[in-house]
């Protein structure tokens, strides 16, 4: 398992410092386009654009060995790349985005308290009101911890995320999505048909259900036309959701609860159909918004006038 990590992800926008006001609100913390969780406050860049959309992935592999591996493999698919300050950069030859590769230590967030929670036969709450009513603030993001891209050759991408730069498959639905991970996360990467390129949405980890619920809810008192989905329980992935829309139009989802895939080979992938696969609890199926963002026509015209 080369990867292990997803690092971040600088997005485009034509408004920048509108983000930056975003994601201070939301509680992560940072400045001047740089923004993460407190200790990484680089995982979010934002770059000016003249129409939204993702820039750049990082990803992190175990050493330069690792590297070696991905260059002889993208050699092998005739996709170019070149070394780039200690790790491996790539530019996506359908997307467009860059895609550089880093040498990292292997980490995890650091575990938050638990909220006592009162269980039939396990009451662990006694003689005081639940956490989340006692915390005078909304805890903090974690991480982020997924991207979702739509794309106009899903095959082509598939085989550059997956037989090149070597994510795993955790599941597929409708035949031609591919939910990839690069850490034992269920997904880092999920590649869904689009008319051309685009950044679908991106998901921000919070430390529980509460935790995802209390946020949601204070973003959406505080704006107006911002609610996407949810709240809810995806099938594939297994994480409670919301999504909202941040000022740029792109949806981001605050999850908790995913799927941790600890052992590769003890993990079978599933081939999901298109019905009845979004949630186990809340709306049954996903919005037709996901698929017709209102700006989508900004996101094809931009994208044609600078690649087409």
């Amino acid at each position: 398992m080369a990867l292990h990590r997803l690092l971040g992800m600088t997005m485009g926008v034509p408004d920048p410092e509108t983000l930056d006001g975003f994601y201070r609100e939301i509680g992560f913390v940072g400045g001047a386009r740089r923004w993460g969780p407190e200790g990484d406050p680089d995982q979010i860049r934002i770059e000016h654009a003249a129409y939204r959309q993702l820039t750049e992935l990082r990803v992190a592999c175990h050493s330069e060995q690792d590297l070696a591996e991905i260059e002889a493999r993208l050699d092998a698919l005739g996709v170019g790349h070149a070394r780039q300050d200690g790790g491996l950069e790539v530019v996506d030859p359908v997307n467009k985005w860059r895609v550089v590769v880093e040498p990292r230590s292997v980490e995890d967030v650091a575990p938050a308290p638990a909220r006592p929670m009162n269980r039939p036969g396990e009451r662990s709450r006694q003689d005081a009101r639940p956490g989340i009513w006692t915390e005078s603030d909304v805890r903090p993001p974690r991480r982020l911890g997924h991207v979702v891209i739509g794309t106009n050759d899903v095959i082509a991408t598939h085989d550059l995320y997956v037989k090149g730069l070597g994510f795993r498959i955790s599941d597929v639905v409708g035949g031609l999505g591919f939910f990839t991970r690069c850490s034992p996360d269920h997904h880092n990467l999920l590649i869904t048909p689009g008319p051309v390129p685009y950044l679908n949405h991106y998901a921000i980890e919070r430390d529980d259900m509460d935790a995802v619920m209390k946020a949601a809810t204070e973003y959406l008192a505080a704006h107006e036309g911002v609610q996407i989905a949810g709240p809810g329980r995806h099938m594939i992935g297994g994480n409670v959701f919301w999504y909202l829309k941040d000022p740029s139009g792109t949806f981001f989802e605050q999850f908790a609860d995913m799927d941790w895939i600890a052992d590769d080979a003890a993990w079978e992938p599933g081939e999901w159909g298109l019905e009845d696969s979004w949630s186990i609890w809340g709306e049954k199926n996903q919005p037709e918004v996901f698929f017709q963002p209102a700006d989508i026509q900004d996101v094809i015209d931009g994208f044609n006038r600078d690649h087409g």
